[in-house]
């Protein structure tokens, strides 16, 4: 794969879109909104394979173009991550979804998926966030994203302002121009992409408890087949029409077996153990992430305690997607 390709089936994509936009009537039955590295692009691909489902509209060059839109980030123009007309030009049937792992992340997104599709299931995906964010670092820079931050590094409270201030935005508010630099390469957004709980009040606040399910990515591992079943079942698909099959994982990320080094996993243990606590009681249940090295180490302070860089690595660890 080049950028060259992906940036051109992504051209054509957009225009094929807009252009067949009149024969397109329909906005997703569900959506899968993350979180990242939680294997929400695997979970896609075997919803997929029911012959009931689809996703959205594209050439597959990439995993990425034929299962999430972004389109609440802006992605057909800041002004316009809200309209429903034009959300229509990404799916092709009745039974469709939106599998985007950054809808849970932003604040704002909710609100706007409530507007257009208000009846609309909600399936998140969940994981060990000290696990999933190292996943995530590993990934941009294996992108070639130029970080200029490691995983020690504090919120500021320039950061922190920032956030609040996406927490504002009505509906129909254009986003602001300078979203994607601060969502995508600091490390306070990686970082605040763990704060589950926080992040997924707004989804509480807009759609019903039946309208939400909560997968966690261990079971996933563990029992995919199952967990697939589950979730064909939630969204109103007949699982018994789809066959399972074991499928590659997807968006693996390519650890060339690093792993984040000892003490800035224990900071980021006792970062995360809070904000895993009101998470597991938000929805009354342990997920299992949380051992009693993490919660004898829990302190107030943030990950920029770490005395050593997530780039030092030095445990063989490669079963993360």
């Amino acid at each position: 794969m080049t950028r060259l390709g992906f940036e051109a089936s992504y051209s054509i994509n957009v225009i094929t879109r807009l252009l067949t936009l009149p024969m397109r009537p329909y906005l997703p039955s569900f959506y899968v909104i993350g979180f990242p590295k939680c294997g929400t692009t695997s979970l896609a691909e075997h919803l997929k394979r029911h012959p009931a489902l689809s996703s959205i509209v594209g050439l597959p060059y990439h995993e990425t173009l034929n299962k999430e839109s972004h389109y609440f980030t802006g992605v057909l123009g800041r002004h316009n991550a809200h309209s429903a007309r034009l959300y229509r030009s990404f799916f092709p049937t009745w039974m469709c979804f939106d599998a985007c792992p950054v809808y849970a992340c932003l604040p704002f997104v909710a609100a706007r998926i409530a507007k257009v599709t208000p009846e609309a299931k909600i399936i998140v995906m969940v994981r060990d966030p000290t696990a999933g964010m190292f996943s995530a670092e590993v990934m941009l820079r294996e992108l070639g994203v130029p970080l200029e931050w490691t995983l020690e590094d504090e919120i500021s409270e320039e950061d922190a302002l920032y956030w609040n201030r996406l927490k504002q935005l009505s509906p129909e508010e254009p986003l602001p121009s300078d979203m994607p630099e601060h969502f995508y390469f600091k490390c306070s957004s990686v970082l605040h992409s763990g704060h589950y709980a926080e992040l997924l009040e707004p989804y509480l606040a807009h759609f019903k408890p039946d309208q939400i399910m909560v997968v966690n990515f261990s079971d996933f591992v563990r029992d995919t087949e199952t967990t697939v079943k589950e979730v064909l079942e939630f969204v109103g698909a007949n699982p018994a029409r789809m066959p399972y099959k074991q499928l590659p994982p997807s968006m693996k990320s390519n650890y060339n077996g690093r792993c984040i080094h000892p003490t800035v996993k224990a900071a980021l243990k006792a970062y995360f153990y809070p904000h895993n606590l009101r998470l597991g009681s938000m929805f009354g249940r342990d997920f299992g992430w949380d051992d009693l090295e993490a919660a004898a180490c829990r302190t107030p302070s943030c990950p920029g305690s770490a005395s050593a860089s997530s780039g030092a690595m030095s445990e063989a660890h490669n079963q993360h997607l």
